[in-house]
């Protein structure tokens, strides 16, 4: 026989003072195909646990010295050894003795004289018990293993992530009050938020690519680099015209003809400038709202229907123009706040309770704003999964 059959033979340790019962023991299970060692004392057996792994251990109870009882809390305390099952193998079998043996921790309890088919089946099937734990446990610490993997390649994206979108976030010096409430769902998100400065004008967009993770955290980074190509190569300032123009490097960029099957993500998003000089605001949309509070009221702008990839409306986004005034607040967002499950019922949080959130705060700092908007959501959302990606930016305008 090969060493790699031996190996694989299931092992058991008989524990008996009694010389005939080893013999009798061993060679029934010899016959079996099962490698045997023996001890004839509780010395002796915890001697051969500390040098060779066991399948199983037949125990028997009455022993000189350390009992049968006594060895078994012994091994089943040692954490090397205490997935190993014990069967007791004893001429004991008053009820409180086989109580006892079960508390100490074994498996099964076998009565002298035992019968030959009966003791056999018992060892087998928690031989195999034994070994299908084993199989189990193997496999959780491939899992566990390639889990930290996958964990420590995703945090490691999340640092490329966010070295991408830092490099778009100087403008925010232009708002002294603003906030960015940014909750992946993942450890990577599919949301992203932009900023940039053309002279007097300032861009800011929030995005929300398809899906989360690690595929919405690529889109991201897709997301970023064809603005800053549109906006900073391409010298386009305008908002409907940068999300046009995104629009089709995303098409191109994705290879949608609109066939199937291929690739349908994209993105929503909303996208404003702001002159410093005249104070003009212009906004776009796709599919994301802009909602600015003035004087009490909140107004909210609308986004066109349609999303920045290929939809079978593509027709040019439109423009919305504001003149605005001084202490005009700005919200752009993601749907993640909104659809949020939670409260008692478990249902959406919905726009509609976000406007009130954001109505009764508007006049607090921006900062405590967004912790009101933070606790708000952790409140809602209790012991519910959290659905998407959430983004929340705020800006006041002076």
């Amino acid at each position: 026989m090969n060493q790699e059959k031996v190996l694989n033979l299931p092992s058991v340790l008989i524990v008996d003072d009694n010389v005939k019962n080893l013999q009798i023991l061993g060679g029934i299970l010899q016959e079996e195909g099962m490698i045997v060692e023996f001890a004839l004392d509780s010395i002796s057996a915890l001697s051969w646990l500390e040098k060779k792994k066991f399948d199983l251990i037949l125990l028997d109870v009455m022993m000189p010295g350390m009992d049968g009882f006594e060895v078994c809390s012994q091994i089943k305390k040692n954490p090397v050894n205490n997935e190993i099952p014990i069967i007791f193998i004893t001429a004991k079998t008053d009820s409180e003795s086989i109580i006892k043996g079960f508390e100490t921790g074994a498996i099964d309890y076998i009565k002298k004289p035992f019968i030959k088919s009966e003791l056999l089946i018992r060892v087998k099937t928690h031989i195999e018990i034994k070994k299908g734990r084993d199989e189990i446990a193997k496999y959780l610490r491939e899992i566990e293993y390639k889990n930290k993997l996958i964990t420590y390649s995703i945090q490691y994206a999340k640092t490329i992530q966010t070295a991408v979108l830092k490099g778009s976030q100087k403008g925010l010096i232009i708002f002294p009050k603003h906030f960015c409430l940014s909750l992946p769902k993942d450890i990577v998100s599919g949301d992203f938020y932009w900023f940039h400065r053309i002279d007097n004008k300032v861009l800011v967009g929030v995005f929300d690519c398809t899906g989360h993770g690690i595929p919405g955290a690529f889109m991201s980074i897709l997301g970023v680099t064809l603005l800053n190509e549109t906006v900073i190569r391409e010298n386009i300032d305008d908002p409907h015209l940068i999300l046009n123009r995104l629009r089709e490097k995303i098409v191109e960029a994705l290879g949608q003809k609109g066939i199937f099957p291929e690739v349908t993500d994209g993105m929503d998003g909303s996208i404003i400038s702001y002159d410093l000089h005249c104070k003009k605001l212009v906004y776009s949309g796709a599919y994301n709202s802009m909602y600015l509070i003035r004087d009490n009221e909140i107004i909210e702008f609308k986004g066109d229907k349609m999303p920045l990839s290929f939809h079978p409306k593509m027709a040019g986004f439109s423009s919305h123009e504001i003149k605005t005034k001084p202490n005009d607040i700005i919200y752009l967002f993601t749907d993640g706040y909104n659809d949020q499950f939670g409260g008692q019922k478990g249902k959406k949080f919905r726009r509609s309770q976000l406007k009130e959130v954001l109505i009764r705060h508007h006049k607090k700092p921006l900062k405590v704003q967004k912790q009101l908007l933070l606790d708000g959501y952790l409140n809602w959302r209790s012991n519910e999964e959290q659905v998407d990606d959430i983004t929340v930016v705020g800006l006041k305008l002076e």
